[in-house]
């Protein structure tokens, strides 16, 4: 009778709570998109195990959206009221908006390389944690800014994709999927840039060879970074001493890391402060050497303590192989030829590093 007398009808009052109850729900999926956008901007993984009792399983975005709660009225209500049985807190709903944000991503990306004149491509593959070979397809294009009147140079990662056979056909038949996918026109193509692998680089059947007979103007170029790792690849197996440096340091360690008591005795004694401004001992990378310099200079920059290290379990160790193999590397450091290379290695490194990087 009220609203009959108001003139009004219930259609009115319906699209009102209609439009109320959908204004609240694109609040809270504007909040969990920031949210997401904030966590992975960060490498922040979203989901774990920590935590105790009920709460036990949340990960960082449950509990970064159990914070806001207690100051946001929206997502306050999302987790109070017991009507709310759609939340939108699921892993699931965690990975479909992850996806269609990366989409977006992408799409704005491609947008941009369609309407650049020309790209170069650069591939490399690489196996995963499971063994799966993944390609990455980086494009490089240049962007036009009209309104600056200035040309960008940019470069674009469009993602990794799954390689179940390695032949150059296959590597084509994949870049060629992959561009007509976000409708990159092939023929726009002016370079190359690959490793020297021969099921890359090869004149008659690899892939550079196969794009070329596409498109004639692709000109290949060998990847800079590793034809630099193969140079200082070759210089290091050009003499046996160099050679058996590198395989020294990694034998540090490799001592000290096998064991918890033994990377202990590398900060035996100082006050945490010290210690967490000390380098930490690092591996020899066998394939990417810009790293390598992270290895000899931390042993450069412990070489006391190592020194200190392998001397105190040589006198005081129990075990018979333990003993002998601090000996043996104690031995190999201490020879002037070891601090001569460690020296002369670690300089080089060092102008190589920033190149490689």
């Amino acid at each position: 009778r009220t609203i009959w007398i108001k003139n009004q009808n219930i259609d009115i009052n319906l699209e009102k709570q209609i439009s109320v109850e959908a204004k609240f729900w694109r609040d809270v999926l504007t909040r969990i998109i920031k949210i997401i956008l904030f966590l992975t901007a960060g490498n922040t993984a979203l989901r774990g195990n920590e935590g105790k009792g009920e709460k036990a399983g949340e990960g960082i975005f449950l509990r970064t959206v159990r914070l806001l709660a207690e100051f946001d009225p929206v997502l306050n209500t999302l987790l109070t009221v017991e009507e709310n049985k759609v939340k939108y807190l699921s892993w699931s709903i965690q990975n479909e908006v992850i996806d269609l944000l990366a989409t977006n991503v992408q799409n704005l990306i491609c947008q941009e390389i369609r309407e650049a004149p020309c790209f170069s491509l650069i591939i490399d593959s690489t196996q995963d944690i499971c063994k799966v070979y993944q390609v990455s397809v980086i494009i490089r294009y240049t962007s036009l800014n009209y309104a600056l009147q200035k040309i960008d140079i940019k470069e674009s990662f469009l993602g990794f994709f799954a390689l179940h056979e390695h032949a150059a056909e296959d590597h084509v038949n994949l870049i060629l999927e992959t561009l007509i996918k976000f409708g990159i026109d092939i023929n726009k193509c002016r370079g190359q840039g690959f490793d020297g692998a021969s099921v890359m680089s090869g004149v008659h059947n690899g892939v550079k060879k196969r794009i070329l007979d596409i498109v004639p103007n692709a000109t290949y170029i060998h990847c800079n970074a590793h034809n630099l790792n193969l140079v200082l690849s070759d210089v290091a197996r050009s003499t046996t001493k160099v050679s058996l440096f590198f395989d020294t340091v990694q034998e540090i360690f490799n001592f000290f890391s096998k064991s918890g008591p033994r990377w202990a005795s590398l900060t035996f004694g100082e006050n945490v402060a010290n210690i967490i401004k000390k380098k930490v001992l690092k591996k020899v990378c066998v394939t990417r050497w810009g790293a390598r310099h992270d290895a000899v200079y931390a042993l450069k920059d412990r070489y006391i303590d190592v020194l200190k290290s392998l001397t105190n379990i040589s006198l005081t160790s129990q075990k018979t192989e333990e003993k002998a193999k601090s000996i043996g590397l104690k031995n190999k450091i201490e020879c002037f030829e070891f601090v001569l290379l460690l020296t002369i290695w670690e300089n080089i490194l060092r102008q190589l590093y920033t190149v490689s990087k």
